[in-house]
């Protein structure tokens, strides 16, 4: 996850409670609205039933009316009738069904009122005012009114259960219920805050720190202090990169710690050589003459000792001067296969000596690499060398060459000399390289660090892996010749091997 991912996320986490607030704020304004909409029906049922009440009082009046000797109440009375049916059946529409039996009371009430208000009708016009006032106080006022009025009051009592208290029941039950939602989210904002603070000082101030102390302690001069980015986003990126710069000034360095030190090692080469070889080879040439003339066997086996001496004193001079002063680099095409065969060809009298088995896989098909020959062959010769003072009682010498990559795309040679050997200690391994450095009393532990140094001029890469008693394999990768390489001006090779592996016994 990238850096910025993991910063919209924590921003995102302490969002989120607000978005909950946001979410639980229009959901309880909809409780809200929804609550005062059932409350505004509820007013308006009340309503209408007061226009249901003024019209069946005003059906009274216009009885009282008639018998107060108005003649044209009586023609108003259907009027009022349907008056009275038309705010009752809207009335009735909007009751809840378990409130039915009010308007059914109210019903029967209205039913009453009309044969009370006919039968005091027939009365007055048939002569009997008496009984028509009797009549109508009698079962209006004494009967029908209060029963109306017992109505109301428990319909106005519904209402107002049914529509405040009932609104201020919902409203505390949202109150409630918000105040809980609150409190969840106020614990949610915590968590989240607290995640978010984790997940961005994990991602972003942890890292910073362990890379800021890491340049300090490399700006210092401590350029082989490890750096192991911990992350693959933005901040793991500039670690690695601050590491292979890190990488890049340690390797730089130690190129300038090795330059000074073949500077300091080729005066001292130029004085050794100057110094010692023209004395080594009158020592030389004077124990051959010597050898001539004296017949003592034991005289002449001191006087050859010499001349041996002698020989291995100018070997080291001549690596020595090799190592610190080499010539200049001559890259030209050439094929691998008659480089190893050229190789071959000075120690085939040493393999049988050592009683070696020789295996060779060199398949015809090897495109040709830009080297120096002379200073691979050179390379080649130490290597081999050293396998067969690995082997002193015989084993297997294995030279295999394939096609192989650099690990960065570039086409190559890879060329691997293996041995049955003693194989190498793993604490002495990473030090057979470096220059002075050997195992062997006789040895000037510059052959393996001149063999590094030329295949690395040639654009190539040399590397050596060992198991004790197994043996030793020394892997050679060389770039493959562009076609603006030079041809070989070397003579003419012998025939190729063939590709598939051939032992050659001792």
């Amino acid at each position: 996850m990238t850096l910025q991912r993991k910063l919209l996320l924590g921003f995102s986490l302490m969002v989120l409670p607000a978005l909950l607030v946001g979410v639980e704020a229009i959901r309880t304004n909809a409780l809200e609205r929804a609550t005062l909409e059932e409350l505004g029906q509820r007013l308006s049922l009340s309503r209408t039933y007061a226009e249901v009440e003024d019209a069946m009082f005003n059906q009274t009046q216009v009885v009282w009316r008639y018998l107060s000797g108005d003649p044209a109440a009586k023609k108003e009375f259907p009027l009022t009738e349907q008056v009275v049916d038309f705010w009752l059946d809207r009335w009735t529409a909007g009751l809840p069904p378990d409130e039915g039996k009010l308007a059914t009371g109210v019903r029967n009430i209205e039913t009453d009122l009309r044969t009370v208000a006919n039968r005091v009708f027939q009365l007055y016009d048939s002569g009997q005012r008496e009984r028509a006032y009797l009549a109508a106080r009698g079962e209006l006022v004494e009967r029908l009114q209060p029963e109306l009025a017992s109505v109301n009051r428990e319909i106005y009592r519904q209402a107002r259960q049914s529509s405040v208290q009932h609104a201020l029941a919902q409203v505390e039950g949202m109150v409630e219920a918000e105040r809980r939602v609150l409190w969840v989210i106020i614990g949610l904002a915590l968590v989240a805050g607290l995640v978010a603070s984790w997940l961005i000082a994990g991602s972003l101030a942890r890292p910073m720190n362990e890379l800021r102390q890491a340049m300090a302690v490399v700006g210092a001069g401590n350029l082989d202090h490890a750096i192991e980015p911990r992350s693959r986003d933005e901040i793991g990126q500039l670690a690695r990169a601050f590491a292979h710069m890190t990488e890049q000034l340690r390797q730089s360095r130690a190129q300038l710690v090795q330059s000074e030190r073949l500077a300091s090692i080729g005066q001292m080469a130029a004085a050794v050589a100057h110094g010692l070889r023209n004395p080594l080879a009158s020592l030389r040439a004077a124990a051959q003459l010597a050898r001539h003339r004296v017949e003592s066997p034991a005289a002449r086996d001191q006087l050859n000792a010499i001349v041996e001496q002698v020989d291995r004193l100018d070997l080291r001079i001549t690596h020595l001067l090799a190592f610190s002063r080499p010539a200049p680099l001559h890259p030209l095409r050439e094929s691998v296969r008659v480089l190893v065969q050229g190789t071959l060809a000075g120690v085939s009298a040493l393999l049988r000596e050592r009683r070696v088995a020789l295996a060779l896989s060199l398949p015809a098909t090897l495109p040709d690499v830009r080297v120096d020959p002379m200073r691979l062959e050179q390379t080649l010769t130490e290597i081999v060398s050293n396998a067969l003072d690995a082997m002193p009682d015989g084993g297997e010498l294995t030279i295999a060459a394939r096609l192989g990559s650099d690990g960065r795309g570039q086409d190559g040679v890879t060329l691997e000399v293996s041995d049955s050997g003693r194989g190498i200690p793993a604490e002495v391994l990473p030090k057979v390289c470096e220059p002075f450095f050997t195992t062997r009393p006789e040895g000037t532990g510059l052959g393996l660090a001149i063999a590094r140094r030329y295949v690395e001029e040639s654009g190539g890469s040399l590397t050596i892996t060992s198991v004790l008693d197994r043996g030793t394999m020394v892997r050679i990768w060389l770039p493959v010749a562009g076609a603006d390489a030079a041809p070989t001006s070397l003579a003419p090779a012998p025939p190729a091997a063939p590709a598939a592996p051939v032992r050659t016994p001792a």
